[in-house]
């Protein structure tokens, strides 16, 4: 069995484990699109919608539009910022029937020289992460507000939704982590959500490669970039999925000590919610929603 701590941040995973976890729940195969899963919500036996995660949606093919449609999605939230989107030569999805909404999560643009951003992840520690995420919850309440009044309006009326940003991990994984900390979903269950996009996103291993060529061919730069794309633990998953047995040996530190923060600084999910403009009536019938 392969040590996951060992494995590097770009290289390759076994063709077989992957594939495997990819045909399964919580993933969804929709075509031209990368790191599509469901978020692990309480079951029900009501209308709720179907609420998805994803990386970006810049090759979703026709039949690709039609699986969303078919799945009940009718609006897609997409994180990514303007600078962003323009930077990297990539577009917003057009889709017939489905509102696309595009609302940064980090709306204060950066410059060009990203490497700045990237020098956080240099320690290769949690305390990175924690202070990006930390960053996304300050800036991204116009973005987290439209995502929950949707999950109070619209999804209780069998209405789903599909949020994304540009591999579905940081961002997305926020997004996430707010809606499952609000439920109730263990700590481990949110880690686990979280860390599956190594999986994921191995299919994009080379395209990712490629868009970062650049930075990752600078010496100096490059061990934060991988630090920041893979977190020193997001491997262990692998190890989950490869044998359940070892499932002891997950430690999703990151997320842990994002949830840490939000709930000491925020008091968590909740008191996010209300710091960015929810009555409790209202958090009452998000909760309604989701469960």
């Amino acid at each position: 069995m392969t040590d996951a701590s060992n494995v590097p941040a770009w290289g390759r995973l076994d063709p077989a484990l992957v594939e495997a976890t990819l045909s399964k729940p919580p993933f969804y195969q929709i075509e031209g699109l990368l790191n599509v899963r469901s978020l692990p919500l309480p079951a029900t036996s009501g209308t709720r919608g179907l609420l998805l995660r994803s990386a970006e949606l810049t090759r979703i093919t026709e039949q690709g539009k039609d699986q969303l449609r078919n799945l009940g999605i009718t609006r897609i939230f997409d994180l990514r910022s303007p600078k962003e989107i323009q930077r990297f030569k990539v577009s917003v999805a057009s889709i017939e029937g489905i509102e696309v909404v595009t609302i940064p999560a980090l709306p204060i643009e950066r410059d060009l020289d990203l490497n700045p951003f990237w020098k956080r992840f240099a320690s290769g520690g949690d305390d990175g992460f924690v202070d990006l995420y930390g960053e996304v919850l300050e800036q991204g309440g116009p973005a987290f507000k439209a995502i929950f009044e949707h999950i109070r309006d619209r999804v209780p009326l069998g209405e789903g939704c599909l949020i994304h940003c540009t591999g579905g991990k940081d961002r997305t994984g926020v997004a996430a982590m707010l809606i499952l900390d609000l439920v109730g979903v263990s700590d481990e269950y949110m880690a686990e959500d979280y860390s599956l996009t190594r999986i994921g996103m191995e299919p994009a291993v080379d395209l990712l490669g490629a868009r970062f060529k650049g930075p990752l061919d600078d010496p100096e730069i490059a061990p934060a970039i991988l630090n920041g794309f893979s977190s020193r633990w997001v491997f262990n998953i692998v190890k989950r999925v490869s044998s359940p047995q070892s499932a002891g040996c997950v430690s999703p530190s990151a997320m842990l000590a994002t949830l840490a923060f939000i709930r000491e600084k925020y008091g968590g999910a909740e008191g996010y919610l209300k710091e960015i403009g929810f009555l409790g009536e209202d958090i009452e019938k998000i909760k309604k929603a989701l469960g």
